[in-house]
């Protein structure tokens, strides 16, 4: 392995020194890495292949259904709308904590909204 690292190093030296490298897309921009430190290491590849392949395993997707319709309850004016919205989030909520989650995420994300409306003087938000 250790001549595989050299070679590449190698490689990555000489395209540098050729300027290879200084047109890419996305130059001079932060990487946008996915934060995958609360999967289990030997979980990880398996997650990001699924990721990939556009499937999120069940707890991500019943994470992402709830943070979606807390979304859509936030911004629903409709009491009939709301109710819908809020049955639908409580049946998701339902759901992740018998995965054996928490579903602190979704308060998280509502103090953080509270927070910026405040700083933004939206008192009603």
């Amino acid at each position: 392995m250790l001549f595989l690292d050299s070679l590449i190093e190698r490689q990555i030296q000489e395209a540098q020194q050729q300027v290879q490298f200084d047109n890419l897309p996305g130059a001079g921009k932060p990487l946008v890495l996915d934060d995958d430190s609360q999967v289990p290491e030997n979980l990880r590849m398996s997650y990001r292949i699924l990721k990939m392949s556009g499937f999120l395993p069940e707890p991500l997707q019943l994470r992402q259904e709830a943070m979606t319709l807390q979304n859509l309850l936030d911004k629903a004016t409709d009491a009939d709308e709301r109710s819908t919205y809020h049955a639908q989030l409580e049946f998701i909520k339902m759901k992740i904590s018998q995965t054996g989650s928490s579903t602190r995420f979704l308060d998280d994300v509502a103090y953080g909204e509270e927070v910026r409306g405040k700083l933004l003087g939206k008192d009603d938000l």
